[in-house]
């Protein structure tokens, strides 16, 4: 269970982190494309037809997005935080930005966080992210990302199908 003061914190820093996903998912969509054939064939299985369906890509570099917006009051607590410009991919609830063509271990990882954003919603997801950071201390620990990259880690290494939606309801704090 988190701290009084870190879950205030995460409550109150979820908001802007919430704007700032919904700013470039808006932001954003219009450059998205929809997933290839290939990429929703490879998919499949994994993933109910209706995130395939509505998940947009932007393949762009650099990304079309802000940098550390909160680095400053990350820094001042002691935190560090990736420049979201910088990663391979980033997620903003159904858009996916990313610098350069994804494999299909890093696309299957996004889209792991967009069964995520649904069925916990934008604010939600947003105040589970915060809270996540500032209670490991880094982006590794997140819990979100940290059942993004096991189920990653499982695609990889599976030759079987199995249906994340249902891992994320289990992994994740509903």
């Amino acid at each position: 269970m988190p701290s009084a003061p870190k879950a205030a914190s995460a409550w109150l820093l979820g908001w802007p982190v919430a704007l700032y996903i919904r700013l470039h998912r808006d932001r954003l969509r219009p450059l998205g494309r929809p997933l290839s054939a290939r990429e929703k064939a490879r998919m499949a299985g994994y993933f109910a037809e209706g995130d395939l369906e509505r998940v947009r890509l932007v393949e762009q570099d650099p990304l079309p997005i802000a940098g550390r917006p909160f680095q400053g009051a990350l820094r001042a607590c002691g935190f560090d935080f990736p420049d979201p410009r910088l990663v391979t991919a980033i997620t903003f609830d159904d858009m996916i930005a990313a610098r350069q063509s994804l494999s299909d271990g890093v696309l299957f990882h996004e889209l792991v966080h967009v069964v995520q954003f649904r069925l916990l919603g934008l604010r939600e997801f947003s105040r589970q992210y915060v809270e996540g950071f500032l209670e490991s201390g880094s982006y590794e620990g997140i819990p979100l990302e940290i059942c993004a990259y096991a189920l990653e880690a499982r695609f990889e290494l599976s030759a079987r199908p199995f249906a994340v939606e249902d891992e994320v309801r289990l992994l994740v704090n509903n």
